[in-house]
């Protein structure tokens, strides 16, 4: 996503500009309007306000303080999707010109446990279904893995999501290693991240054609104890990164960092990410498709009613042989030898052949 951070010196705002930073290092494109806390990591400081006008941003984020100021700043980078760090106070302070500003975009407010109640009770005009909680526990320092930038990531990913209609988009769900990027075992060092020959354009093409774009991985080096959780939001964030570079934005990066024997529900082949996914960004999963080097991900598409396609790329070679060897054999991880492999709605060398399939109307590859 390209981000838009209005920055107050106002302590109310200290929360979510720590978040905004945690952002940042997760990979996205994060400009900001003011000082940000604790120091940006080389993106852009705004100062003027004629740099803002050629600026083109997703989502605006600032506190409830700078609600007329993150509006207009966003309608200058047009932008009309708002993500405040919003308290009981701020919004009884707020004026005539502050809620048109909330009202005319698309805004969601995160608030701490303590004020929901009062913001809900309270006869002040903000929707409960445009409010979400801070977790428990602020930080004192900006991190890429702390739940309090996964909730405002999410926050954001929901508001732009809302912005471009009610009606349902059709999905490329897309596993990471094997398929994105190339096979390395555990991705230990995130800079060993390479993506592979034909992945940009291929997911471009997709994406000018509605699809949106969401990463579901699955990281059990993580509950392996080989890295930390940290680890595997840098490799996203490259992943970011290199894509941008060829002009292709993520919609959304999922991933699962548990064990297969902690039988978890986002874990694939079982299907909470996809789900979750589809919540977020309102997705049409039975318009979709999954796409992965292992049967587990066509089993994991299946799951949802979307399509499921195998590439040969990374393990997908070794899936497609057993497929042939042993058709009514398990699935392995996370899948008992009793259920039948899921045979895929079709079999491609790699991203950009699954392009050609898709757009072909699943008749060419």
């Amino acid at each position: 996503m390209r981000i838009l951070v209005v920055a107050s010196r106002a302590e109310q705002g200290a929360r979510i500009r720590r978040a905004a930073l945690g952002l940042e290092r997760r990979g996205h494109a994060v400009s900001w309007w003011g000082s940000p806390a604790g120091g940006a990591t080389g993106s852009p400081v705004l100062t003027r306000l004629r740099e803002l006008w050629p600026l083109r941003v997703d989502v605006v984020v600032g506190d409830g303080g700078t609600v007329w100021r993150a509006g207009w700043a966003g309608w200058q980078a047009q932008s009309r999707c708002l993500v405040l760090d919003v308290g009981l106070d701020q919004v009884r302070r707020w004026s005539p010109l502050d809620r048109w500003a909330w009202h005319c975009s698309q805004s969601y407010g995160l608030v701490d446990l303590d004020g929901v109640a009062a913001l809900r009770d309270e006869a002040l005009g903000l929707d409960p279904e445009r409010l979400a909680l801070w977790p428990d526990g602020a930080t004192a320092a900006p991190e890429i893995a702390h739940p309090d930038t996964e909730i405002l990531e999410r926050a954001c990913q929901r508001a732009l999501a809302r912005h471009r209609g009610r009606a349902l988009r059709p999905a490329v769900l897309v596993d990471r290693d094997g398929t994105l990027a190339r096979e390395v075992g555990y991705l230990v060092e995130p800079s060993n991240l390479e993506l592979l020959p034909g992945v940009p354009e291929a997911l471009r093409r997709l994406a000018s054609a509605g699809f949106a774009i969401v990463v579901i991985s699955n990281q059990s080096a993580v509950g392996r104890g080989l890295l930390p959780l940290a680890r595997v939001y840098e490799a996203m964030a490259r992943l970011r990164i290199l894509l941008r570079v060829d002009q292709v934005e993520l919609d959304a990066v999922y991933f699962c960092p548990h064990r297969p024997e902690e039988d978890c529900p986002c874990r694939k082949p079982r299907t909470a990410l996809l789900e979750r996914a589809a919540q977020d960004l309102q997705l049409a999963l039975s318009e979709s498709v999954m796409i992965g080097d292992k049967l587990l991900d066509v089993a994991a598409g299946h799951g949802v009613g979307a399509r499921g396609i195998l590439v040969r790329s990374g393990y997908g070679a070794d899936e497609e042989r057993r497929l042939v060897a042993t058709p009514a054999a398990g699935l392995g991880n996370g899948a008992t030898s009793a259920e039948p492999l899921d045979q895929p709605d079709a079999i491609c060398d790699d991203l950009p052949q699954v392009a050609t399939w898709v757009l072909g109307g699943g008749s060419a590859a």
